[in-house]
């Protein structure tokens, strides 16, 4: 422990944190960072990062610890293994597998193995038996630990995971707490085929804020929230109809969304934490089937789920199939990338888009292969006459008045309110207040929605004056 500890403290990859003045350490991200200069530090002063404060440290630590009334029995075992208990002896378990291809964990644990290789290495011989940690064994979906290939990758996880669950089920007489934090579809597919595989069920699950941004979690597919998801051995009840199941699905997710979006939850937090709502219906049975005698899979499952969550939150809003499909994917996604996948599928959820018109719209962002949610100023400037035409869409003309609103021309913003949303209850006006709901806070555009519902109003009121002075102008230009 002393060995990581002072590896990580005087490592020259370290940076100097301006704020706090004192040395960032190595661990920060999900991988070793580049740098160009870098903070040195003396290990043998009386500072609290020397080398005997870290050993100090560590002590307290064991006292502590070793004066504790909750002693914990730990055993070391390998991943999978059905010796460490016996049949149905323990309780209840606790688990926090790998997020599928999130974090790669045997590299990262190089950069402690090759300091303690040369300095404990000789007493520990069959442990650092090899040059580096092993790679090709560890429980995750990282392709570069299979030649590249991605599937396989996939695979191996899966394989991986139901060997561990199929333990934990044999060893478990009752309740399998697992905490999952991944928002891809592939990711939580590979996790239910793996818990279904293993002969459980997932009896609910539940979102609960336990993740920070940033740190090992910057640029990955994590959430901000973790879903907890609680299994226990099933009873499986034979053959599933596919239409019932679909419509108890439906109705779980439509409860689960309407409940999560009271408390605050949104986005891809929102959507995973039915994942597993959905998966509880489907795992009553042996296995689902269609009206053609194919099986339904967990992947078709999950998109189901999707589709059943973004039905939810359009449910009772009145507008445009365009405008329905901005305001569901914001609340789904703000304005953070997507995979271009996503956009296909929610086109077809109950919508007549077809998913180019998305991004001839400008709708969507392309970026790379992926894409985001086009705020008011990246539509406008793309075409600079949405939402010039009365029978455009309703978030086209929302925008626009958006655009005007910042732009502090009032005559002209007032002439546009006068033509698109001269009535308190227009669409308009109910378009804005989605906004103002589901737009980040802060954001530009929220900004801009608020300050147009501010003011709705005076703006609905000014905005009579104005047309009828011009309507008086024109008739004695006429005369």
């Amino acid at each position: 422990m002393l060995i990581d500890r002072v590896a990580m403290r005087y490592t020259t990859f370290n940076t100097w944190h301006i704020q706090q003045d004192t040395v960032e350490k190595i661990m920060g991200k999900q991988a070793i960072p580049m740098v160009f200069d870098y903070p040195e530090m003396n290990p043998f002063t009386q500072y609290t990062s020397s080398a005997i404060n870290q050993l100090d440290q560590i002590l307290d630590y064991i006292e502590n610890e070793s004066s504790s009334f909750n002693i914990a029995n730990c055993q070391n075992a390998a991943s999978g293994d059905k010796s460490q208990f016996e049949s149905k002896y323990l309780n209840a378990v606790i688990t926090d597998p790998p997020y599928y291809d999130a974090i790669a964990y045997a590299d990262l644990s190089d950069f402690f193995y090759v300091w303690l290789k040369r300095t404990v290495g000789k007493y520990y011989a069959l442990n650092f038996a090899t040059p580096n940690t092993p790679k090709s064994e560890e429980c995750t979906a990282i392709k570069h630990n299979h030649n590249g290939d991605r599937e396989i990758a996939k695979q191996h996880f899966e394989s991986k995971l139901l060997q561990i669950f199929d333990a934990i089920e044999h060893q478990t007489s009752d309740i399998v707490s697992i905490m999952f934090a991944h928002q891809s579809t592939e990711a939580w597919t590979t996790l239910c085929n793996s818990i279904l595989g293993a002969r459980m069920n997932i009896t609910g699950s539940w979102a609960v804020d336990t993740e920070v941004t940033g740190g090992l979690k910057e640029g990955k597919a994590y959430l901000s929230s973790s879903v907890t998801v609680s299994c226990t051995p099933s009873q499986k009840n034979g053959l599933g109809d596919y239409r019932e199941v679909k419509k108890a699905i439906e109705r779980t997710v439509s409860k689960e969304v309407e409940e999560l979006y009271r408390l605050g939850f949104r986005g891809a937090d929102l959507l995973t934490a039915c994942f597993g709502q959905a998966v509880s219906e489907f795992g009553k049975y042996e296995k689902v089937e269609k009206a053609d005698g194919s099986e339904v899979t967990v992947a078709e499952l999950l998109e189901m789920a999707r589709e059943s969550a973004f039905n939810a939150l359009l449910k009772g809003f009145d507008g445009d199939d365009f405008t329905k499909f901005y305001i569901g994917w914001l609340q789904l996604y703000s304005f953070a990338e997507s995979e271009f996948d996503d956009a296909a599928k929610f086109s077809r959820v109950g919508l007549s888009i077809n998913v180019a018109e998305l991004f001839t719209e400008h709708i969507l962002i392309k970026n790379g292969n992926k894409q985001t949610l086009g705020t008011f100023e990246e539509r406008i400037k793309a075409n600079k006459n949405i939402g010039d035409r009365a029978n455009n869409f309703l978030i086209d003309l929302v925008h626009r008045a958006m655009a005007l609103y910042k732009g502090n021309n009032r005559t002209a913003l007032l002439q546009y309110i006068g033509k698109v949303a001269a009535q308190p209850e227009s669409n308009f006006w109910r378009v804005v207040t989605s906004l103002c709901e589901v737009l980040p806070a802060g954001s530009e555009d929220h900004k801009q929605a608020l300050g147009l519902l501010t003011n709705k109003d005076s703006l609905i009121r000014e905005s009579k004056t104005v047309q009828t002075s011009t309507t008086t102008q024109t008739n004695l230009f006429e005369l």
